[in-house]
């Protein structure tokens, strides 16, 4: 762990773990563990999505951002794959080399959907859980699948323009004065360098085969099985994972809630940097207040 002497930045937070596959993550702060779990799509990053909420969580809690196989400067898997078993796996590797045994775990969707499947098969290692607009958590209820924003992301994997992804950020955000040339800019470096697309483009045709369904028990079907404290926020504008999808995991998590963030879309950890800090943050106290006095009981 590392204190706050000063802002972190990417250079100062960044680690790698080399044994046995290169999983790259960010980790600042000092306390009880916080894991952020990132998105998909062309250029992202666990910094990329977080880096900008890292500062707020590292004056409280031991914080780590890895980059999920296939993205940012870790390690690319073979596709096809189960994708969630993967990625857990290799977050797991993660936590051991930082020595820590149980922490809170935030994903936002894809990161969500992994987060999910972390908490079902390791459930001792999570400590409470806050899904961001997650993946994989619901069926399609309102509308079939898949939704508007992932129709515009494949866009721009089968044709990677500089116009097709900044048409994809749109649909990412509620306000659109949010989505400036610099962070367009950003997105389009790290997507059009060198093999930056290749892997989104390859794990999203793998995920949107028609005929190729996922092994094993969707995780929608198991959440009955979550006790973890759970929080669930979505953007009320979301054209991703649209506000509907939080009816199914509302349902079935046992110690499930939700808060929906007005006038905002999928990036809620970005457009309403301020607003879901404090959600988030009021979340965990609240959860390790009730879980300090259960164990002084």
């Amino acid at each position: 762990m590392t204190t706050l002497a000063e802002e972190p930045t990417r250079e100062s937070t960044s680690r790698v773990l080399n044994d046995p596959r290169p999983m790259h993550y960010h980790r600042a702060g000092a306390g009880d563990g916080l894991l952020l779990l990132h998105g998909s799509g062309p250029g992202v990053s666990g910094w990329a999505n977080f880096g900008g909420n890292l500062a707020t969580f590292a004056a409280r809690y031991d914080v780590l951002i890895p980059d999920l196989p296939g993205f940012g400067a870790s390690y690319r898997p073979d596709l096809p794959t189960p994708y969630f078993a993967v990625a857990v796996e290799a977050v797991v590797r993660v936590l051991d080399a930082a020595g820590l045994d149980k922490v809170a775990v935030l994903g936002n969707s894809l990161g969500g959907g992994v987060a999910t499947q972390l908490t079902l098969d390791h459930p001792d290692r999570v400590s409470s859980l806050v899904l961001m607009g997650p993946g994989g958590v619901s069926p399609a209820l309102l509308q079939p699948l898949p939704t508007e924003g992932i129709k515009l992301l494949i866009a721009f994997c089968e044709d990677p323009t500089r116009e097709r992804l900044t048409t994809w950020m749109r649909s990412m955000v509620g306000n659109q004065s949010f989505l400036t040339d610099e962070l367009v800019e950003q997105r389009w470096a790290a997507a059009s360098a060198p093999g930056g697309v290749d892997f989104i483009r390859d794990f999203m045709r793998m995920a949107m085969a028609p005929d190729e369904p996922a092994p094993g028990t969707p995780i929608w079907a198991r959440l009955h099985e979550i006790a973890a404290p759970t929080l669930l926020t979505y953007g009320r504008d979301d054209r991703v994972t649209p506000l509907e999808g939080a009816l199914h995991p509302l349902r079935n998590i046992r110690n499930a809630e939700l808060h929906v963030f007005p006038h905002c879309g999928h990036w809620a950890m970005q457009e309403r940097k301020n607003a879901f800090e404090r959600v988030v943050l009021d979340f965990l106290d609240r959860v390790s207040t009730t879980l300090n006095g259960d164990r002084n009981a």
